[in-house]
């Protein structure tokens, strides 16, 4: 019986510890995507300054979906219009 006992509190005890490193790596990954999805809006921001409106809201839409970004129709447009008029631009 003590075998028993010794091999489920092995057991239990390995379990916490299996799960820290998967959260660490989750928020890295997490990470990573936002700088990553600043740096493609920081680039759009400078390559699409003074074209039309809804050029910009559809290239800031079709660049950042991929990445997993999905945002409303009104902050695409404030986004496309901010950087239509050369203004510095933050995603919400």
């Amino acid at each position: 019986m003590s075998t028993t006992t010794q091999t489920t509190t092995r057991t239990t005890a390995l379990r916490p510890g299996r799960g820290a490193p998967r959260a660490i790596a989750a928020r890295q990954v997490q990470q990573q995507r936002r700088g990553y999805t600043r740096a493609v809006l920081r680039s759009l921001a400078r390559n699409q300054q003074g074209r039309s409106t809804a050029q910009v809201q559809r290239m800031l839409q079709n660049c950042l979906s991929p990445l997993g970004v999905r945002l409303s129709t009104a902050t695409l447009h404030k986004l496309a219009v901010d950087i239509t008029a050369g203004r510095p631009v933050e995603l919400p």
